[in-house]
């Protein structure tokens, strides 16, 4: 029995040694965290940051990249460097923030975000320690994305009508504006389309600024001018007066949705003589 003691002391040390080396190695976290993405939409742009420890398990920070795939997991990614110097969209410098901002141009980037995209996109960060790769996948959804103007008509020219002899009667000229739009979320998704009216030579709004709606509700003639229901052609029937004051108009067309995120404008020139 005394000759087994040594050998069961032994044993022990070896063990606290052993679970000391593991509770250290449980004490340095993984180093990258707090990856974020967003899709500015407005600019077009991709923003990329995560968070990343300039050490890890003995080895230091070389680089961190984002590898992007954009809205298909199975692309072959763009490799583009992240960075904590206060540019190119990082906002502040050596914060351990690595950030970009990325055009979403195929200039740019071989996975760009096309306008109908509405789900998920897919990226990794890959943060190298000392040449030792570590990788963290992530999956954002897209989101709300903004509706968008296609076409839009709008007559370069419409002549007032002439005052009718009869003070009772005034005539009117009628003329229908059209404006197609789509929206990645669904139709459903658009809250309304308008314009806004300027005066060039007044240099004042028209309608005291609000906004005048289009509708796409297949009323017809007799109601918006609309002529289908739900096809995504928003219209409205104008009726100008011989009262209209004349000049150059200058009618600026939007969409909005039901995040209240808005189209880019469309301006359209209108001459009333």
């Amino acid at each position: 029995m005394k000759n087994r003691l040594p050998t069961i002391f032994t044993l022990a040390i070896l063990l606290l040694i052993f679970s000391c080396e593991k509770l250290s190695q449980a004490d340095d976290p993984y180093p990258i965290s707090s990856v974020d993405f967003v899709f500015l939409q407005a600019s077009n742009k991709l923003y990329v940051s995560v968070e990343a420890a300039k050490g890890y398990q003995g080895g230091t920070l070389d680089s961190v990249m984002v590898l992007w795939q954009g809205i298909d997991a199975s692309n072959t990614a763009d490799t583009i460097r992240l960075l904590d110097d206060g540019t190119s969209g990082d906002m502040i410098s050596k914060d351990e923030i690595y950030s970009r901002k990325i055009d979403n141009t195929s200039s740019a980037l071989k996975n760009v975000i096309p306008a109908s995209a509405k789900d998920s996109v897919f990226l990794s960060i890959m943060g190298i320690y000392s040449g030792k790769k570590l990788s963290e996948p992530s999956t954002f959804l897209l989101g709300n994305i903004r509706p968008k103007l296609g076409s839009v008509f709008v007559p370069d020219t419409v002549t007032r009508p002439t005052a009718n002899p009869d003070p009772n009667i005034t005539n009117t000229v009628k003329f229908s504006v059209t404006a197609v739009v789509s929206d990645p979320n669904g139709l459903n998704d658009i809250k309304r389309v308008l314009f806004r009216s300027y005066h060039v030579g007044l240099d004042s709004m028209m309608h005291g600024g609000n906004p005048i709606l289009l509708y796409d509700d297949g009323a017809g003639a007799e109601g918006s001018g609309d002529l289908q229901k739900g096809d995504g052609t928003f219209t409205r029937t104008i009726s100008m007066t011989e009262n209209a004051t004349t000049g150059t108009y200058h009618w600026t067309f939007e969409a909005q949705d039901l995040s209240n995120a808005y189209s880019d404008t469309v301006k359209k020139v209108l001459v009333v003589q």
